[in-house]
């Protein structure tokens, strides 16, 4: 495991040249996984249905709950691991809360290299639906994005929670969203026509 040397710094003066890790968070990660989605929300508005305004409002029990749900996993890709994260995100927690500006989460989640979340589709319970897609735009074109879809794939594949394994994993993504549309096809996934939620967006589905 790479040693960190610079655990006292701010994550944003940290050295940028470390090896990707991926994480997948417990809800004793609440805090961290608030700073990475805020910032993504705030370095990337228009990939999302939420908000920055609607989410910087919850409160620290929604975001613990987010990651509680059995039928759920949320992967970070960050050049630190998980331990310097824990320990930095024990410092700052009290900070963080009193943000409310998009820049402040943009600056703080300069390291904090990505996220996607995969859960039980409401849809169909047979179906894990991938949601909350995001690479840091510093490090797109990296390989970065497909490792964590490859991650929740991983975790889709294996999950079997009272007898009811998922058989594919499905996702919805704008149409005019190429970067993403890519790294999805290598992972892949294959369009499916329009997503019966909106026209505007493509479905794709990955059968195991």
């Amino acid at each position: 495991m790479l040693t960190i040397i610079v655990i006292n710094l701010p994550l944003a003066m940290s050295c940028s040249s470390s090896p990707v890790s991926y994480h997948r968070l417990e809800p004793k990660h609440a805090a961290i996984y608030r700073v990475v989605r805020l910032c993504a929300l705030s370095a990337s508005p228009a990939q999302f249905s939420s908000t920055f305004e609607r989410e910087i409002t919850f409160d620290a029990q929604t975001w613990t709950n987010r990651l509680s749900n059995v039928d759920a996993a949320t992967f970070i890709a960050s050049k630190h691991d998980i331990e310097y994260l824990e320990e930095y995100a024990a410092k700052q927690v009290d900070e963080w809360a009193r943000w409310n500006e998009p820049s402040q989460f943009v600056m703080e989640g300069r390291e904090l290299d990505g996220v996607v979340t995969v859960l039980r589709s409401f849809e169909d319970p047979k179906d894990a639906f991938l949601v909350s897609f995001w690479v840091n735009p510093g490090v797109r074109r990296r390989g970065i994005g497909t490792r964590l879809v490859e991650e929740a794939i991983g975790w889709a594949r294996g999950h079997d929670l009272d007898g009811q394994p998922f058989t594919r994993v499905v996702l919805d993504v704008l149409k005019d969203n190429v970067a993403a549309r890519s790294v999805y096809e290598r992972c892949g996934f294959e369009e499916q026509g329009d997503s019966p939620e909106d026209a505007k967006e493509a479905r794709y589905n990955c059968i195991f």
